[in-house]
């Protein structure tokens, strides 16, 4: 009886040299597309506000919160805009009038996410807020964006790529910045100082599966030494809501 296993295991070891292992199903995790990331959506908040606004003071420290404890820059990115008031810029005003060419529509506070994808024009409330910013984070993204920068004594450049990883053609894309610092007060802790609409890279089409390598140039700006944070993001500046695609948060 000994003898017969011995020949049994002896034969079924010379099979598996003969063969191989190709019907040996990998396990969980091994075999193709090991190691490859997911892409998930981020979600791009622009708040525009003014000081001195009642209804900016109720919808601005929820959102402050939800940023700074509750999601992580992966998942939310916010920007605080002045388009009116002290700490108002051109470029911020500029850019909510190209939004909302209406008068009547441009009060404060006024939230966008991912550009007129959604929005919450007034005040509102913590739960309000998150259904609609969970609801875009189950998107399947269409846009793969790296954005790396370097800065230096004559100014920050900002370099990445740009990919369409969705099934169809995408045109009128436009890759934009924006800085911000905290103003040491209460509240705009994310404040923007400056938006690069003199640098954005325009992107005329990008078919399914294309890249696109892009580079920025800001001059003057020191990045580093006003102590400001960061993110890039893709626009398609001919939707009709504007969408901002995917974005990416820079220290």
């Amino acid at each position: 009886m000994k003898k017969w296993i011995v020949i049994l295991l002896m034969l079924s070891l010379a099979f598996y040299v003969i063969t191989g292992c190709d019907n040996i199903v990998p396990s969980e995790g091994e075999g193709e597309g090991e190691g490859e990331e997911e892409v998930k959506q981020t979600v791009l908040i622009e708040l525009y506000i003014q000081d001195g606004c009642p209804a900016c003071s109720i919808v601005e420290p929820i959102l402050e919160q939800m940023a700074a404890q509750k999601y992580s820059k992966e998942e939310m990115v916010l920007v605080e805009l002045a388009p009116y008031g002290i700490y108002s810029i051109p470029e911020a005003k500029s850019r909510y009038e190209w939004y909302l060419p209406s008068k009547e529509d441009r009060g404060t506070p006024n939230t966008l996410y991912n550009g007129l994808q959604d929005r919450i024009y007034g005040s509102t409330t913590e739960n309000n807020i998150k259904t609609k910013l969970d609801a875009l984070l189950t998107l399947t993204p269409t846009i793969q964006l790296e954005a790396t920068r370097t800065t230096d004594s004559e100014g920050t450049v900002i370099s990445g790529k740009v990919k369409n990883i969705g099934s169809a053609e995408l045109t009128d894309l436009v890759v934009n910045g924006m800085v911000f610092q905290n103003r040491n007060k209460q509240g705009f802790r994310y404040s923007v100082t400056d938006i690069f609409e003199d640098e954005k890279v325009v992107i005329s089409s990008l078919a399914a599966g294309e890249e696109f390598d892009f580079t920025m140039i800001v001059e003057g700006l020191n990045w580093d030494g006003q102590n400001l944070d960061g993110v890039i993001f893709v626009q398609s500046v001919n939707h009709p809501k504007k969408v901002i695609r995917q974005s990416v948060f820079l220290e």
